[in-house]
């Protein structure tokens, strides 16, 4: 209860360490960009970089939005238990690489939807973890739902995966 109460507080840092870490992010993706137009592939150094900041990002928001009991480690962002698969270094398709942020607009509206849900959900997890010292198995898997579908979303504008961001 009380790494609960002191969440926001606690969660500081680690915002911090996502800000820096995101102000790279947008030359990262226009590489990347560049590159999948080129060859066909985002480069195995600016995919590990663009996969490290998702799977990061995901645990920070985990964490924060109590999906995740486990405080971040930047460095070591395998080894946490909410984990993001990342597809393998597969080809892109150069015409939809293209047309990436276009096509994928209604998927980040749904995003940022899904965003206000998760918001909606970690309050309510704040004050039932509170009350019961732990959240709901419904809260946890809505919340669930919404950030993976964020971090699906993510994957799919940044080219580390080339499938559309799904519902199911």
């Amino acid at each position: 209860r009380l790494t609960t109460s002191l969440r926001i507080v606690l969660a500081v840092p680690q915002q911090i360490v996502v800000a820096v870490w995101a102000v790279l992010v947008p030359a990262a993706a226009a590489l990347a960009w560049l590159a999948a137009l080129v060859d066909g592939r985002v480069p195995p150094w600016l995919r590990r970089f663009l996969s490290a900041f998702l799977r990061y990002q995901g645990q920070v928001t985990a964490w924060f939005h109590l999906l995740s009991d486990r405080y971040p480690d930047p460095l070591h962002t395998l080894e946490h238990p909410f984990t993001i698969e990342v597809p393998e270094r597969a080809r892109q398709h150069r015409l939809v690489t293209l047309f990436r942020l276009p096509l994928a607009l209604p998927a980040i509206v749904l995003w940022s939807v899904f965003g206000v849900v998760l918001a909606l959900v970690a309050i309510a997890s704040w004050f039932v973890a509170l009350a019961l010292g732990r959240t709901t198995s419904g809260l946890q898997e809505l919340g669930t739902f919404c950030l993976r579908y964020q971090l699906e979303t993510l994957a799919y504008v940044l080219l580390l995966s080339a499938s559309y961001p799904r519902l199911a």
